[in-house]
């Protein structure tokens, strides 16, 4: 950090925003793990998470010599909080992370407001994108009522820009109304737009003004059906979750700058029935980079702390190019183990600058030409408050993480209360996905050659509990005999079968299970899984031709580009949107079930029309 940064009377650690507290120890066999700064000095309990609460910067600030967490610089107007435990354990031998990233509460919560938007449809807002009051800081104390219309709808206007409009249904007609069913049937079966458009004999505007109003019919449909998770009206006791990022990119815009832009999605999906609970990218359309850039100068941002800036949930350009400019140094040689992938995995992740981002960018990637890019570890946290708002009456989850440090993180920062009440626990899963069909087979083939052996019968005719009695028999000899892997702060266990979809796999605990029986260890180390997000990742880019994997050729300089790629990051939000909504509740297994009918918020697959014309018919 900037001695002239250091000179401001900046708080030591950045303070409560609306009840939310994400900076403390995350490691949870430590005695400080979930306790906040601030609750440290003042020995009180935390407040618990509330988004409607008022506490915002009145709590009191923390000392320089604080009873159990320091700061310690880590790059430019960067520092993180140490725990003074951890740190004593690490000097004495232990592996174990003692620092953590400072961050914005504020940006988490600006975030979780962002991508939980959707749940508050009939809120009322400025639809003028060059009003300041149409992005997510503006909205409360910014419109006001003002009259009827002749149909008797509510008019509002925007205090800022004096703009009138409507909220709901309008009453202006669709063209071309007869194609909004076949619309969404090509969207979802992996037909390109410029196809859609010559199939339908409709112009490119007419067809992004379609995809808008699917994608808002689309968010009140689901908002409707998943606000029965919030009020307690589904009746489940627990939830096993999988949660794993995938990268799109954007076409580049210009010859001139042929770098492309990449997002970073982040899934959740329920083990047991499929259904993908959130899906949510680092991008914000509604912000302009320009206006960013302005509030930030405005609010002195490049002479502060990262975590206390005023636009911290977003990419400024110069921060960009600094983390552009930091390569990542390659390991000499590749992989040939699962445990030597977990150990390069860390060791890839220490070489960053913030090892909690997850983000690698290079000199082939830039900022978007249209909206803002998130920083994403503010994404995670602000996926994973999603998740908790919609899981807040669920007795217990289980979380299964992909191998991200970032996420893990996240996770721990925003689970926390729910872990030290014994609510929830995490774990880490890290499967090989490299091997062809036939190596597959030849896994499983192994499997059930060993399943005979040990039962005398073929795998097919065991039962369910006969299957899942055995596979914790041979997992509850691993519990005492977990794997040490360099430099990991886990211990991990070898999975005992394979599968086709992760024919070999590592599962570690990141919270401390040690006080259930070695059954009930054994039961949850078994519903390890990253399948449930993987399928739907998949099935997205095998039915949405904006999320197909681009390519990479020798002759592009490592520049990639894909003829059906979005050029809007937009597009592609809007898109995965559209699609989480058709997986969970329209497409059928071979029983004829859909995700959202097997989690219980649909009782049969439902048609299109209900989806598209939503509300209009209630």
């Amino acid at each position: 950090m900037r001695k002239k940064s250091c000179q401001k009377d900046w708080p030591t650690f950045p303070e409560a925003y609306k009840g939310l507290q994400v900076n403390c120890c995350k490691f949870t066999r430590c005695d400080n793990f979930g306790i906040s700064p601030e609750n440290a000095l003042q020995g009180t309990q935390r407040v618990p998470f509330n988004e409607n609460s008022t506490l915002n910067n009145t709590e009191r600030q923390v000392s320089k010599h604080h009873p159990i967490y320091g700061t310690s610089g880590s790059g430019k107007y960067e520092a993180a909080l140490v725990c003074k435990t951890c740190k004593k354990k690490k000097s004495e031998g232990e592996v174990i992370q003692s620092s953590y990233m400072l961050k914005s509460n504020k940006a988490v919560m600006e975030e979780y407001e962002r991508l939980s938007r959707y749940l508050a449809t009939d809120q009322p807002v400025c639809p003028n994108k060059d009003c300041p009051t149409y992005t997510v800081e503006f909205i409360e104390a910014s419109i006001k009522k003002r009259g009827l219309t002749t149909s008797g709808s509510q008019r509002y206007q925007c205090k800022h820009c004096k703009k009138s409009f409507v909220v709901g249904e309008q009453t202006r007609k669709h063209r071309r109304p007869e194609i909004n069913i076949r619309l969404f049937d090509l969207l979802v079966m992996h037909v390109p737009l410029r196809k859609i458009i010559r199939h339908l004999d409709i112009s490119p505007k007419t067809l992004y003004d379609k995809i808008d109003f699917i994608h808002k019919q689309c968010l009140k449909f689901v908002a409707e059906r998943e606000q029965q998770l919030i009020d307690g009206k589904l009746k489940v006791n627990s939830l096993y979750l999988a949660t794993d990022r995938q990268v799109q990119i954007t076409n580049w815009t210009k010859r001139e700058d042929k770098r492309n832009t990449e997002l970073y999605g982040i899934g959740t999906a329920c083990l047991t029935s499929g259904y993908v609970i959130a899906f949510n990218f680092n991008f914000d359309e509604r912000l302009s980079q320009n206006d960013v850039e302005l509030i930030a100068s405005e609010h002195g941002d490049n002479e502060k702390p990262k975590h206390h800036r005023e636009m911290a949930r977003i990419w400024l350009d110069e921060e960009f190019d600094d983390a552009s400019a930091h390569k990542k140094k390659l390991p000499d040689k590749p992989p040939y183990t699962l445990q030597e992938e977990v150990a390069q995995k860390i060791e890839e992740e220490l070489s960053a600058i913030d090892i909690t981002s997850s983000e690698d960018f290079d000199k082939t990637t830039k900022l978007p030409a249209k909206g803002v890019l998130v920083h994403n570890e503010y994404t995670m946290m602000g996926h994973f408050l999603l998740l908790k708002k919609l899981t807040q009456r669920i007795e217990k989850t289980r979380f299964y993480l992909d191998q991200d440090t970032g996420m893990k993180t996240a996770y721990l920062s925003i689970f926390k209360d729910e872990i030290k009440a014994g609510k929830s626990d995490g774990f880490l899963v890290r499967a090989v996905k490299n091997l062809s069909v036939d190596e597959k087979r030849n896994a499983l083939a192994d499997t059930n050659k060993m399943i005979l052996e040990l039962t005398g019968r073929p795998r097919q005719s065991l039962t369910g509990k006969e299957f899942r009695d055995l596979v914790n028999k041979l997992i509850i000899p691993k519990i005492n005999k977990l794997e040490v892997i360099k430099n990991s702060t886990e211990r991990w266990l070898t999975y005992p079968i394979a599968t086709m979809p992760e024919p070999e796999k590592l599962v570690a605990a990141v919270t401390d299970i040690s006080r259930y029986e070695d059954k009930h260890q054994a039961n949850l180390y078994r519903k390890a899984s990253l399948h449930a997000i993987d399928r739907f990742f998949m099935s997205s880019r095998r039915g949405v031709n904006l999320l197909e994997r681009p390519f990479t050729s020798a002759t592009n300089k490592a520049r990639t580009w894909n003829g059906y790629s979005a050029y809007n990051p937009a597009m592609l939000t809007k898109m995965a949107d559209i699609y989480r909504v058709c997986y969970n509740y329209t497409e059928k297994n071979n029983k004829g079930e859909t995700p959202a009918m097997r989690l219980g918020l649909a009782k049969g697959p439902v048609a299109p029309e209900k989806i598209i014309y939503f509300g209009k018919y209630d």
